[in-house]
This record gives C-alpha cells, structure tokens and sequence, in this order.
C-alpha cells in the first residue's frame, strides 16, 4: 500500500517537485560565488561550448534585481524563469484543479 502511494506521488508530483526545488536553490544561490564543479556534459566531455553556461547564475541574478548582470551570464535567463514558472503552473493545475478525481 505505501509503495503504491509512493510510485503514485512520484509519477505525478516529481516534474512539479523537482523544477520547485530547482528554482529555490537558484533563489538561495549567490550569484557572485566562485564557480564549482560543471554540470555541463558537454564540459565533461572536453568540449568548450556548453549552451546552458551561465544559465544558473542568470537565474540567481534575475532573483537579486540584478538584470544586466543575469543578461551578461546567459540571455536565457528570463525566458527561463518564466518557461519554469509556467509549467509548474500549468502541471499544478492539471493536478489539483482540472483532475479534480485524483485521490491520494
């Protein structure tokens, strides 16, 4: 029975869990800190470019005010957000509103 809810909470509330926890440790980030390991697997290949470079500390500067800093990181920074946002949204609201007949 407790295995059953928790392949049911993990199947339905994972995306939304792990895009949330995703974008609080980006609020709790200091932008400004010293770069730590790489995520980049184009980076752990020994390949150069790496798309999302900088994508975290845009994030963390967008949540500090710090526009032109976040923009000097990676452009993608805002749209980020806001794709994040909305699919949190969008999947709460498959969840608990739209899907009314879901038990947990």
């Amino acid at each position: 029975m407790l295995s059953k809810k928790i392949h049911y909470l993990f199947k339905n509330y994972f995306e939304i869990a792990a895009f949330s926890m995703g974008l609080l440790l980006l609020v709790l980030m200091d932008p400004e800190a010293a770069n730590g390991p790489s995520l980049c697997l184009f980076d752990q290949l020994g390949i150069k470019f790496c798309p999302g470079d900088g994508l975290g500390h845009a994030i963390a500067f967008i949540f500090e005010g710090e526009f032109y800093k976040s923009f000097n990181s990676n452009a993608l920074g805002g749209p980020a957000i806001v794709i994040l946002v909305g699919r949190i949204g969008y999947l709460l609201h498959q969840k608990l509103i739209a899907n009314k007949t879901i038990k947990i």
